[in-house]
């Protein structure tokens, strides 16, 4: 999906990043996935939720979905260093609720997961 970012480090580092091979996660859910399976998917996707889940629609794979137990990622803080706290993503909770909310007004059986 293009959204994972290579880690900030502090100090020195040569920027080195590792590169892994991605796949479209719909078209292999549309290759692998009979009509009549009963699927269940856990999805934590580290926020490319938002990017995913548009897609699933694009494709009609979400049609594939019986139920979906999905961790939704909004800008709750975190600990990132001794006596700070930073936001790690940058939708909000009710970006996630919304997000929720198109799901089952289109069907899908949805779980918030935590």
């Amino acid at each position: 999906m293009g959204r994972i970012q290579p880690l900030q480090f502090a100090g020195d580092h040569d920027g080195e990043v590792e590169k892994i091979q991605g796949f479209d996660f719909a078209e292999w859910l549309k290759n692998t996935v009979l009509k009549n399976d009963f699927v269940v998917m856990k999805m934590d996707v580290e926020g490319a939720e938002f990017d995913l889940i548009p897609r699933l629609y694009e494709t009609g794979a979400i049609c594939l979905v019986d139920e979906l137990f999905l961790e939704c990622h909004y800008n709750r803080w975190q600990r990132c260093c001794p006596g700070q706290r930073s936001s790690k993503y940058e939708r909000t909770y009710e970006q996630c609720l919304a997000l929720f909310d198109s799901l089952r007004r289109r069907g899908v059986l949805v779980h918030q997961w935590w």
